[in-house]
């Protein structure tokens, strides 16, 4: 009797894959609204939400295989140790962190790399989010935007930066990872394929979103990424182009508002930590203490805005927490070797399979932290997570065969407007 060998069975993707995204796109700034309007009340942290999904993994994990089927054997074990090690957590958390006081200053600095790997472990278990999901719920995100825009304009006569439904550069680091994923199709080069999915509707309201936060490094980064690989003519992506700079424009002229005195802080932030590199060239290597607050002295013009921002006197510091933009918290916090070595690895990994999400998404991530925390703020850090391994799981494409036999053209074809050198006529210097 001959034995043949059973095939493995395609993974596919959950219906909980795009769970984040919807946390992310919709749950959080809804929640951000409510609770604006609920009254004073205990602060929630930020990381519920992803706590709460982590949870749920875990158990997704426990009760099902890889493959989706049901896994009975010593279930009701793991679960057991599963629900006793969370109890432990929750009764006995204060005494946790008191033996784990040496390393409290350092935590905050590794949200990143907790943000990351929550991504690759959501994407283990439940399976990539596709593009569409991408683009579906950052639609979502956009109407949201655009209601919050009229809403304020029309009750304040001003676009603050800081919305009903979130800070304005977040939201708008959110829409361009959904934007990234709804950029038209590469033509193949290499032989990597990039589906061709979503919506018109749902790149519509993306591109709407992004234009009401009115946020200035969102719109830049926007417009440059839709006129280089966006959908439609170069006419089209133009006009797109101009409307997003006509956007940036407009928000220089808006009425100042008091949730704009926080760019103020983060000029002088920049400003000051230039100024400590230039003087001290040796923190570029090893960076500033974790623990303690960072070598600057408010001048008198800056103590009632800091206080005013931030909520803390002046008399207790800055800390490397209250540094608003990514690359400058990275760099005052582990020095200028390991922020380089993250850009390297970061574009190695995109030239590698190189592809227009992942070629726009860089650029987009790059520009976003300057001047907002990026993968320090859980909902971003895990939109942009996602996004990352979404660009970097592009497959190759196998010609297919016809009902005749013969094998379908090869996926490099280009059209024709997908070739931006002749499309835009561009010759050698």
């Amino acid at each position: 009797m001959r034995m043949e060998q059973e095939q493995p069975k395609k993974r596919t993707r959950s219906r909980l894959a795009a769970l984040p995204l919807a946390v992310a796109c919709a749950a959080v700034p809804v929640g951000t609204l409510l609770s604006r309007f609920a009254g004073p009340g205990p602060e929630s942290s930020p990381f519920l939400p992803w706590v709460i999904l982590a949870a749920l993994g875990t158990v997704h994990a426990i009760l099902f295989r890889r493959s989706g089927q049901r896994l009975r054997a010593r279930f009701f074990a793991e679960l057991c140790m599963f629900a006793a090690l969370s109890a432990v957590v929750v009764l006995y958390h204060r005494d946790i962190l008191y033996q784990l006081e040496n390393f409290t200053p350092i935590v905050p600095e590794l949200v990143p790399v907790i943000m990351l790997g929550f991504c690759g472990l959501w994407v283990l278990t439940f399976g990539q989010p596709d593009r569409a999901a991408f683009q579906r719920w950052g639609s979502v995100l956009g109407l949201l935007c655009v209601a919050d825009l009229a809403v304020e304009v029309f009750i304040y006569r001003a676009a603050p930066s800081v919305r009903w439904i979130g800070d304005a550069d977040l939201l708008a680091g959110l829409l361009l990872v959904c934007l990234c994923a709804s950029l038209r199709p590469g033509p193949a080069e290499g032989g990597l394929y990039e589906p061709d999915q979503g919506k018109r509707i749902y790149r519509v309201l993306i591109l709407a979103g992004l234009l009401a936060t009115l946020s200035r490094t969102g719109l830049f980064a926007a417009g440059w990424i839709y006129l280089c690989f966006g959908r439609g003519g170069r006419w089209f992506r133009t006009g797109v182009f101009m409307a997003c700079l006509a956007g940036l424009a407009v928000s220089f002229r808006l009425p100042f508002t008091p949730s704009d005195l926080g760019r103020y802080v983060d000029y002088w932030l920049w400003a000051k930590s230039l100024a400590l590199f230039s003087r001290e060239p040796g923190l570029l290597i090893a960076g500033l203490p974790l623990d303690q607050a960072l070598p600057f002295t408010f001048p008198p013009d800056m103590a009632p805005i800091w206080e005013r921002v931030t909520g803390t006197p002046t008399l207790f510091g800055a800390y490397l927490s209250q540094v608003q933009s990514f690359w400058l918290r990275f760099l005052l916090g582990w020095g200028a070797i390991l922020p380089v070595a993250c850009l390297v690895a970061l574009f190695v990994l995109v030239f590698r399979r190189l592809t227009r999400m992942g070629a726009s998404l860089a650029a987009a991530l790059f520009i976003q932290g300057m001047s907002t925390p990026l993968l320090y703020e859980p909902s971003t850090g895990a939109m942009a997570g996602l996004g990352l391994f979404l660009a970097l799981s592009v497959y190759r494409a196998a010609p297919l065969a016809g009902p005749d036999g013969t094998r379908s053209p090869d996926p490099t074809d280009a059209r024709p407007e997908d070739d931006l050198v002749r499309e835009w006529d561009l010759k050698p210097l």
